[in-house]
């Protein structure tokens, strides 16, 4: 009388393959996990190194074009601020946003002279404690019934801190004003400082119209 014998997995074998394939599942699943992690972290750091790249593109423009002109109000008077930079710390800071920056600039690009302005531009910038924004007039004076157009330019930003270059000194407080009895000469350079939640101590130094660039 013959046998049949049929070929097979015992359950040790199966028990084991099992194990093995739950292992390697683990290990991907891991190293899928991580992958994800590190790409979300990297698009954050990448969103706030392009945030303070645009801080500071915005800043040099600005502080690189500064002119010391009298600024006209609605009610024909004269606002006293030729530029004025106040750099306290954040916790001086209104939760509605303070100005810590005012100024006129030069530059503002017109093509083919199509907006009924000049090239002057009058800015103010803001922080809130978190976020720094930019607000510029429609036109250099101010006039009634024109809305300034506000900029988010930077979150995450924490201790903000403001310095001007004047003379051979940084000073913290610098007030610019129309009737000054002294002359008036613009700002060598403004240093700013602060610490971003996702790339930490942040510095950027920009030369203003009466700085000279270094070797």
């Amino acid at each position: 009388m013959s046998v049949s014998r049929q070929s097979g997995f015992t359950l040790i074998e199966v028990l084991a393959a099992v194990a093995v394939f739950a292992v390697i599942s683990a290990i991907s699943v891991g190293l899928l996990a991580s992958a994800l992690r590190s790409q979300e972290q990297i698009k954050v750091a990448m969103a706030g190194l392009s945030a303070t790249q645009r801080l500071k593109a915005l800043l040099r423009e600005d502080v690189g074009q500064i002119v010391l002109r009298p600024v006209r109000t609605t009610q024909n008077g004269t606002d006293p601020h030729l530029f004025m930079v106040n750099g306290r710390q954040n916790t001086d800071f209104s939760s509605s946003g303070d100005v810590f920056m005012v100024l006129t600039r030069r530059g503002w690009a017109n093509p083919g002279g199509v907006q009924p302005r000049s090239s002057l531009q009058r800015v103010r910038w803001l922080y809130d404690g978190e976020t720094i924004w930019r607000e510029a007039d429609p036109y250099p004076d101010v006039a009634a019934g024109a809305v300034a157009a506000r900029q988010k330019v930077a979150t995450g930003v924490r201790e903000l801190s403001v310095e001007v270059l004047s003379g051979m000194r940084w000073s913290d407080r610098v007030d610019l004003r129309t009737f000054a009895k002294t002359p008036q000469t613009p700002p060598r350079a403004l240093r700013i400082q602060y610490v971003h939640d996702q790339l930490g101590p942040m510095e950027h130094v920009l030369l203003g119209p009466g700085g000279e660039a270094g070797p």
